[in-house]
């Protein structure tokens, strides 16, 4: 049996994390004392999943302690495998109490995974490799969960699939549905390219068209009508740049589609949508799929249409740290007059299949 530790107690942690390890030994550690003692309390959460998708799972393997109590700290210095998943705002606080744990550690080689959405997230704890016993790497989530009020139980997506970067970590791990992922970085960009970029579709679009339920939204006419559209270029582009089959990238995006308009999942608008200017950043789900169809000479009103939604909704919710042109100032002109027309149609209340017009 091994000690896995699980650093982020939150919904990934907790709801999805913990289900690779069922008969291991699993430690939560977070700064969140709440949590902690409603897990240090309570000898038993569930995950339940969509009806007739899934008996529920009770998980009762588990300690909990705050990540810098003594506790913590030895559960780090005993772990034989430490996953990561706080939110990549957190992962510097979280390398100074790794630091803590590696410095009680007695043990040889540890695997820590960081199990977070985004690029490169691991570099906020490179450092750790100074200590020759580190293997670090990261590991991609697929799956949705949310967190029901007041309450440890979680509702998941039934998924089961754990992407990890097998090179950067230098051995394979022997957990079920955990997959060793020989080029992590590319299936990162194409998560980037597909998931990501139709959950901005989905997220400012059901904003402009007032929705709250998120797969209520991603199951309107309209708005599924622009997912294929930003598809069947996009797909194309992704295939060209990835040197992956058509085959292989539309089943690709139909999972991502079939997982966002899942209405087992209640998920919500404003969940999706929140974080704006982190999203219309260069790297992030609506810029980087334009610099790809860019770089292949192509073009998508509907992603246009898509940029300026997301702007219309930091407008909206006074959530923007920039001007609007400054968000897409790297953008070819052409896109950029495409956009501000689009934004003052939105402002008009112009449906979506007007503005496409």
């Amino acid at each position: 049996m091994s000690n896995v530790v699980i650093i982020g107690a939150g919904q990934t942690g907790r709801g999805y994390l913990n289900r690779f390890f069922q008969s291991e030994s699993i430690t939560f550690l977070d700064k969140d004392e709440e949590l902690i003692h409603s897990l240090q309390t309570e000898p038993c959460y569930h995950v339940s999943f969509g009806p007739g998708e899934r008996k529920p799972l009770a998980l009762e393997n588990y300690n909990a302690y705050l990540i810098d109590s003594e506790d913590g700290i030895q559960a780090m210095a005993d772990a034989d495998l430490i996953m990561v998943s706080v939110g990549k705002k957190n992962l510097k606080d979280v390398a100074v109490s790794l630091k803590k744990g590696l410095e009680a550690r007695t043990k040889d080689d540890i695997d820590i995974l960081t199990a977070e959405n985004g690029v490169n997230v691991k570099q906020d704890l490179m450092e750790l490799c100074e200590d020759q016993r580190v293997h670090l790497a990261e590991a991609i989530v697929f799956c949705t969960t949310i967190g029901e009020k007041w309450s440890l139980d979680i509702l998941s997506q039934n998924l089961d699939y754990l992407p990890y970067d097998v090179v950067a970590l230098g051995h394979t791990l022997p957990y079920e549905n955990m997959v060793a992922e020989e080029k992590l970085d590319v299936l990162m960009q194409r998560k980037i390219y597909t998931y990501n970029c139709i959950s901005a579709v989905v997220s400012y679009l059901g904003y402009y068209k007032k929705y709250e339920v998120y797969s209520d939204a991603a199951n309107d006419a309209e708005i599924v009508s622009c997912i294929e559209g930003i598809l069947k270029t996009l797909n194309h582009c992704i295939c060209e740049e990835y040197h992956i089959s058509a085959k292989e990238q539309k089943e690709f995006s139909d999972m991502a589609v079939d997982k966002f308009q899942n209405r087992n999942i209640v998920d919500s608008i404003e969940r999706n949508a929140r974080d704006v200017d982190r999203k219309l950043g260069a790297t992030e789900r609506i810029m980087a799929p334009l610099a790809i169809v860019r770089k292949h000479d192509q073009s998508s009103p509907e992603l246009l249409l898509t940029a300026a939604s997301a702007l219309y909704y930091g407008k909206m919710t006074k959530t923007l740290l920039k001007t609007e042109a400054e968000y897409i100032a790297d953008l070819p002109e052409e896109w950029q007059k495409e956009i501000v027309e689009d934004l003052e149609a939105l402002g008009q209340k112009k449906d979506i299949a007007d503005i496409l017009k």
